[in-house]
């Protein structure tokens, strides 16, 4: 009879077949939670470009929503000469930037925020009518299902760090820039002498490909 016991193999295929849908739920599990934390990390790297683009694009016109970024012929007309005098259009754009930030991370995010997450904006001056945005995004998130990157000796809890740049766009000031060169080329030099300039200028560039 002790024989025949030790010889028994009954039950042993539902035994290695438990043991083995164990040992899947767990690479499952161990994946999952691998997936979630690159997702914060990507998550966080695209709200910091993404909240830094919005802020460059709509720059002069720091009352427009930066979810729609329309801007009509109103906000245009009132926008100011001296726009870029003083601190308040950098000031109005660096709030825009961490509310609109803080409210990108709320309905993007998978994890649980641990605390509040640290947004900053800051507005360079480059020259006199040329910005820079540069949003600096600090989370820290307990990722979903990090109960499993314990078991390989990572932490559940991770903290995400990314900064966007952008650099301001002012269509104003390119407009009647562009605007100024076109009068002051029309109104001292013909446009047949500009022509003339043109074709030497591109005559000289294929003679030096073609020596080169």
């Amino acid at each position: 009879m002790r024989r025949r016991f030790i010889r028994d193999e009954s039950g042993s295929l539902m035994l290695d077949g438990m043991i083995a849908m164990l040992i899947t739920i767990m690479l499952l599990v161990f994946l999952m939670s691998i997936g979630f934390l690159f997702y914060q990390q990507w998550m966080v790297s695209n709200i910091a470009n993404d909240t830094a683009t919005r802020i460059a694009q709509s720059y002069v016109y720091p009352n427009t929503d930066p979810v729609i970024g329309y801007v009509n012929v109103e906000l245009m007309d009132n926008v100011s000469l001296f726009r870029y005098l003083g601190d308040d259009l950098e000031r109005e754009n660096e709030d825009k930037g961490e509310k609109y930030a803080a409210w990108s991370l709320g309905i993007s995010s998978l994890a649980y925020p641990v605390s509040d997450p640290e947004i900053e904006v800051d507005v360079v001056s480059d020259s006199l009518a040329r910005r820079h945005v540069e949003v600096t995004v600090r989370a820290e998130y307990e990722i979903p299902l990090g109960g499993a990157l314990q078991y390989f000796g990572l932490d559940k809890t991770m903290t995400y760090e990314a900064t966007g740049y952008a650099v301001c766009m002012d269509l104003l000031d390119y407009i009647n820039t562009v605007d100024t060169v076109k009068t002051l080329s029309e109104d001292t030099i013909s446009s047949k002498f500009l022509g003339a300039a043109n074709s030497f200028l591109g005559m000289i560039d294929k003679l030096k490909d073609l020596f080169s």
